[in-house]
């Protein structure tokens, strides 16, 4: 077998509608595997609006004190 006749039959063999069904068939299910492999969910985003309020600071101790004071002298 010649080359020119080897080649004339590989394109024979491409051009057939068969090949190019079955290969765009394989490709679609390659991609198909390869992203059910590789799929990760995504974490759930929580509603902005049920987030609880930040309690209020504590006063320091010696404001309380001094204050306490002022009510004891005011009696």
């Amino acid at each position: 077998m010649k080359i020119k006749e080897f080649f004339n039959l590989v394109l024979g063999v491409v051009k057939d509608w068969h090949v190019i069904v079955t290969l765009v068939v394989m490709l679609f299910v390659m991609w198909a595997a390869n992203f059910i492999i590789t799929y990760k969910k995504k974490p759930r985003k929580g509603k902005k609006g049920k987030k609880a309020a930040p309690a209020p600071a504590p006063k320091p101790a010696e404001e309380k004190t001094e204050e306490k004071k002022e009510e004891e002298a005011s009696e």
